[in-house]
């Protein structure tokens, strides 16, 4: 599930060793349309989910192509994609079928690994064929059940994109506020930047750099004290690593994210913010943006006491 797309994408056709990886088995029927069930460059639904200008659209390549990035979690450039056209087939959901159903028919994918599945729902608050959302604002819940606390996912404003925005209003470092960030630092503004929004596909967690300096020289000060200090990488001004052998004896500080609500704090582990290296390095899997904030959900899947959940 992506929640910052609105495109449904799965594996179609062939897939040459050469040029991609194939998730469904050999012997799976995949899907492969006539040229009625192309969607079209000059469609409104092309001009959406993929903006700009489509090189290969021409008359003879009516179909509107797509490209998806995805980064590793140490990578500032994108390191895979997918990358497809769409089309639209009916759909079925146990007794149900929509016709109809716009979505991407990747040709090329190079992601290293999906987890057994051979495709992406897109479910951020864009167009969409199967659901609806509320503008009033839906709970997302902060913590582990059946004590979970909740904060509202904010309706986005006509400057911003169609994304789950969240009201966090500051952080914590061994359960001390971190007082030196500015107040007002994850504050949507009226021309749409700014905010706090939510993924399910980028593997790092990205904080306005405001708070993301403030953030890094509580950490670094108290790790530090311990005689465990940084790796200078020349040229390297975002990341901030470490020595694993020595990293892995250092009591790490805690960290936890406080939103707009009462008591609503997520409290996460090491592991949610810091992951090692296969060059004996560790690293934290958070960095510096010079606009909008993205809280990854990617680090809190099942490694602790922080997690996202919609309540029951």
């Amino acid at each position: 599930m992506d929640i910052t797309s609105e495109l449904i994408w799965v594996q179609c056709g062939s897939c040459p060793a050469t040029s991609c990886l194939r998730y469904t088995p050999l012997d799976t029927t995949t899907f492969m349309p006539d040229l009625s069930r192309y969607v079209g460059c000059d469609t409104q639904y092309c001009q959406m989910v993929v903006p700009g200008v489509q090189p290969k659209c021409n008359s003879q390549y009516p179909a509107c192509r797509y490209e998806l990035d995805f980064y590793a979690a140490d990578a500032i450039k994108p390191t895979w994609y997918t990358s497809g056209y769409l089309a639209n087939e009916t759909f079925n959901f146990d007794t149900a079928s929509v016709a109809g159903i716009v979505f991407g028919c990747s040709d090329d994918i190079t992601l290293p690994d999906l987890a057994g599945s051979s495709g992406f729902l897109g479910f951020n608050r864009g167009i969409s064929p199967f659901w609806n959302w509320d503008e009033d604002g839906a709970p997302a819940a902060v913590g582990s059940r059946p004590k979970s606390q909740s904060t509202p996912l904010l309706a986005p404003t006509a400057n911003q994109n169609p994304y789950y925005y969240v009201k966090l209003t500051g952080l914590l470092v061994d359960g001390q506020p971190l007082t030196s960030i500015p107040a007002g630092t994850f504050d949507a503004q009226a021309d749409g930047s700014g905010g706090v929004y939510m993924s399910t596909t980028l593997p790092v967690t990205y904080l306005k750099e405001a708070a993301y300096n403030a953030l890094r020289r509580e950490l670094v000060s108290k790790i530090q004290s311990q005689g465990v200090i940084p790796v200078d990488t020349p040229g390297d001004l975002y990341h901030l690593c470490f020595l694993t052998q020595y990293f892995a004896n250092a009591k790490v500080p805690t960290l936890a994210l406080v939103f707009d609500c009462a008591d609503a704090t997520m409290e996460l582990t090491v592991n949610n913010y810091f992951f090692d290296l296969a060059y004996g390095q560790t690293r934290m899997s958070i960095l510096p943006s010079t606009d909008v904030s993205v809280l990854s959900t990617l680090p809190s899947s099942g490694q602790g006491s922080g997690s996202w959940h919609e309540p029951v």
